[in-house]
């Protein structure tokens, strides 16, 4: 099994390719490790729809992937999470990508610019394509947005609208591209931290980062065994 492993920044990988092989710099972006018998390609996509697009469509163009994981810090809609959890993000959606109006805003399909079952969407929603179970971990609803949200109004608009249970600024776009180029994807997230207004103290960026860690290799080493 090849895999794609796809991070925001290096800052949510570097704890994880400690404990792998380097093999190869393909560029300062896309870099190749060994586990076991098996090659895992790390591309750092940047932050965000745009950049994570971008980057993630060149690389799917160039190499062939048998399953593309998406994986950093998010922040929680919910406190049902704890700071530092990781969690299986099975549905995403594009949580400002639409019309403001004088009063509230439109999603594209709410706006009937899009139809919510247009591909890949279905009922307005973009889903994980791998079976895999990844250790039991809780299943759980995204947002993708273009801002982390941390001003009161924003945040009140956002759980009002939402029923989704992470945030992050690339998950939408990597189910995206995925869907569209027939390649398995999921999306593995850890909570750093809630959705309150002025919680920068509440963080906890290091406990979550090492938690991805530890669980995002143990699966690694489980496909690893599968495999050979």
């Amino acid at each position: 099994m090849k895999i794609l492993l796809v991070a925001a920044t290096w800052m949510e990988v570097n704890l994880l390719v400690e404990e792998l092989e380097k093999v190869e710099e393909k560029s300062h972006l896309l870099k190749t490790y060994r586990l076991g018998e098996n090659l895992i390609d790390v591309l750092i996509s940047g932050i965000g729809v745009t950049f994570t697009t971008f980057h993630l469509t060149s690389t799917l163009h160039q190499e062939e992937y048998d399953l593309v994981i998406n994986f950093g810090i998010a922040g929680s809609l919910t406190h049902q999470l704890e700071i530092g959890e990781v969690v299986n993000v099975v549905y995403e959606e594009f949580a400002d990508l639409g019309i403001e109006t004088s009063h509230e805003f439109l999603t594209l399909f709410e706006s009937g610019y899009m139809n919510i079952n247009e591909f890949p969407f279905e009922n307005g929603i973009l889903k994980a394509t791998s079976m895999l179970e990844w250790d039991q971990l809780k299943k759980v609803r995204g947002i993708t947005v273009s801002k982390s949200h941390r001003n009161r109004e924003s945040i009140s608009k956002i759980l009002s609208k939402f029923s989704g249970h992470t945030e992050s600024m690339e998950g939408a776009a990597v189910f995206y591209v995925c869907n569209w180029m027939g390649v398995e994807c999921c999306q593995i997230r850890a909570i750093s931290n809630y959705l309150e207004p002025d919680s920068s103290a509440k963080w906890n960026i290091p406990l979550a980062l090492d938690n991805l860690k530890h669980s995002l290799l143990r699966q690694l080493k489980q496909l690893a065994v599968s495999v050979n």
